[in-house]
């Protein structure tokens, strides 16, 4: 039997959540991480439109806003992504009791076919 492993893993998943909650940004160039107005930390999601900006998670946030003086920047909030993954994870479990969870925002499931 083959062993197959299914990775599910949900990009930008803090910014996902922000632009949901928040329809006003959702054409924006948007990250979730430290203090903007302090200029410090790191990006530690964005989304697409942020993207096309050559903003990297991980990156600076000083260093991101010089690539985009437009960018919206959203402190964590680690609590609505906890429960959204919770959400996730049940929809992932209608399916298989295989799932193993990799942070908030990946699972594995492995099979043998």
């Amino acid at each position: 039997m083959d062993r197959v492993i299914l990775h599910s893993d949900l990009n930008g998943f803090y910014a996902s959540v922000e632009c949901f909650h928040q329809p006003g940004i959702r054409d924006k160039p948007v990250v979730v991480g430290g203090d903007a107005e302090k200029r410090h930390g790191i990006i530690l999601a964005k989304n697409e439109i942020a993207k096309k900006y050559g903003i990297k998670t991980g990156e600076a946030i000083w260093q991101a806003m010089q690539k985009c003086p437009d960018l919206v920047c959203i402190k964590p909030n680690f609590k609505k992504y906890l429960e959204y993954s919770g959400l996730v994870r049940t929809i992932y479990e209608q399916y298989t009791d295989r799932v193993e969870a990799f942070g908030l925002d990946e699972c594995w499931r492995a099979t043998r076919s």
